[in-house]
């Protein structure tokens, strides 16, 4: 596959130089915006907005694409969704029109237009500010992975922390490049493992496809693996897929939006540690030659509680990794979530990987129906935790307003029975008290307030009995801005990601 890709690239490079083009920029480009903030994470914040879907497989390949769009306003809403394949097979974009009831939610398959191709994404267009549109990875063994898709395209991404050990951990890592315009694009790709390095040059992306990089071809047998990508020609949407089955990676597969930028301030807000649950942050510095000093910073829910921070030093163009199971200064603290801080200036990207194995929680302590309680982040919502792999992009931007889809059963996806999940609401201010109101179908199901630099997790399951419906959109309307995260969990997968920001998002570097 990957000598293909590069001969694609070859075609392409020669191309654009009989046409007279010159690719010459610099290692680690900036985007001609830097001067205005862009966040990282979704943000519909327009009255006529664009989702960006990488993709994943067909269905006869290992991640099998399938688009969730929620409609969370009391109207009918219409959307335009467009269809880019990808692989030797591709063919032209198809487009058609999907319908959504108020209040209702659609499932698209993009294979059903594409039938034959082995790679697929996804472009969705909506004239609405109140429509969240997720891809859904089905894995050829088990499990679902799912993620928000994209609202913003860019010209450098990082994913920090992959693995490609197939033959004892069944590892796959996937990267997924999305190029939604009417011209080529071409990426330049830095891959930084365990077992060294290696690049891809002049990775040539055409107009309106996908291209799904295995990075398991190109790095095989390390246990960690971050890329660094930077688009010379054009602009893309990039997402990645991790696919294991073993004994210490666990089994499932896990997917998450690149982060397309860098910060010196980062949010986790899903994050624990608990019987069988085993939590990876990754944070990562792009730069050519400054080393980041970085404080991840523990935000507890119990006001009582203060942890010291743990403290990092992260070479030029690595990737440092911190196993929260292994840090005893977690133990008994209940629900917390993190932030990733750059003390030096030096700006970095953070992300946090979760797996779990069966296990049995004793001792569960009780919960009314819309308690705050202690969460699944520090002892799991059921009694007996999920098995499965989740991962959350940190967030760089904090809102008032978030929209944040659930579901409390999967059986339409795959026939499974119960599940359940969390909410966590963080408040990144140093010194103001937030009050957040949390409704569904504009009915106010909870009220709290979460103190400075503290974070609240609220289950999920409840507030499904209340609405009585598997499936709705929770509105987190807060007094000033969070960052609003969620993990579900399903009979035999975990998944987990932040919220949608629908008021325009704010650097959390300049919050006080």
């Amino acid at each position: 596959m990957m000598r293909s890709l590069r001969l694609i690239a070859l075609f392409g490079i020669a191309g654009l130089i009989t046409a007279g083009v010159l690719i010459d920029l610099p290692d680690r480009p900036r985007s001609n915006s830097a001067d205005r903030y862009l966040p990282s994470m979704a943000a519909p914040v327009a009255a006529v907005n664009t989702w960006f879907c990488p993709g994943g497989s067909g269905p006869s390949g290992p991640a099998e694409l399938t688009i969730l769009i929620s409609n969370a306003s009391d109207e009918p809403r219409s959307v335009e969704v467009s269809v880019l394949s990808g692989g030797s097979d591709a063919g032209d974009p198809v487009s058609q029109t999907v319908d959504l009831l108020p209040r209702g939610q659609a499932l698209v398959r993009p294979s059903d237009a594409a039938p034959d191709v082995s790679w697929v994404g996804a472009i969705v267009e909506t004239r609405s500010h109140d429509l969240i549109v997720e891809q859904i990875l089905t894995a050829q063994q088990a499990g679902l992975g799912r993620s928000l898709c994209l609202t913003r395209v860019a010209d450098s991404w990082v994913v920090s922390n992959g693995a490609t050990r197939a033959a004892v951990e069944g590892e796959r890592f996937v990267l997924m490049l999305l190029n939604p315009f009417p011209d080529v694009a071409v990426a330049d790709i830095e891959l930084t493992a365990d077992v060294g390095r290696d690049s891809l040059e002049g990775l040539v992306i055409p107009a309106q496809r996908v291209v799904a990089v295995d990075v398991t071809d190109e790095v095989t047998v390390a246990a960690t693996v971050a890329a660094f990508i930077n688009v010379a020609s054009g602009r893309l949407a990039v997402s990645w897929i991790q696919i294991a089955d073993g004994p210490e990676a666990g089994s499932g597969i896990r997917t998450a939006p690149a982060a397309p930028g860098t910060a010196q301030l980062w949010h986790l807000p899903v994050s624990g540690v608990g019987p069988g649950r085993r939590d990876i942050v990754a944070v990562s510095n792009p730069s050519a030659n400054e080393i980041a000093e970085v404080d991840l910073e523990i935000l507890a829910e119990d006001p009582a509680v203060r942890v010291s921070p743990i403290e990092l030093t992260v070479r030029a163009g690595r990737t440092a990794l911190v196993d929260l199971s292994e840090q005893a200064r977690l133990a008994g603290i209940g629900s917390f979530s993190l932030a990733a801080r750059s003390l030096n200036a030096v700006a970095v990207t953070a992300s946090i990987t979760s797996v779990t194995v069966n296990s049995t929680v004793e001792d569960q302590p009780a919960e009314d129906d819309l308690a705050e309680g202690p969460g699944l982040a520090a002892v799991g919502a059921d009694v007996d935790s999920v098995a499965g792999s989740a991962a959350t992009s940190g967030a760089d931007g904090a809102s008032r307003l978030w929209l944040v889809p659930v579901e409390t059963s999967e059986r339409e996806l795959s026939a499974t029975t119960s599940a359940s999940g969390a909410l966590t609401i963080v408040n990144p201010s140093a010194s103001g008290i937030v009050e957040a109101t949390i409704s569904v179908d504009g009915e106010v199901l909870h009220t709290v307030e979460i103190g400075p630099r503290r974070s609240r997790v609220l289950q999920l399951g409840p507030m499904g009995e209340t609405v009585r419906r598997d499936r709705f959109t929770v509105a987190v309307d807060a007094s000033s801005p969070v960052i609003v995260g969620r993990e579900l969990l399903g009979l035999t997968s975990r998944s987990a990601s932040l919220g949608a920001a629908v008021e325009e998002p704010i650097s959390v570097e300049t919050i006080r």
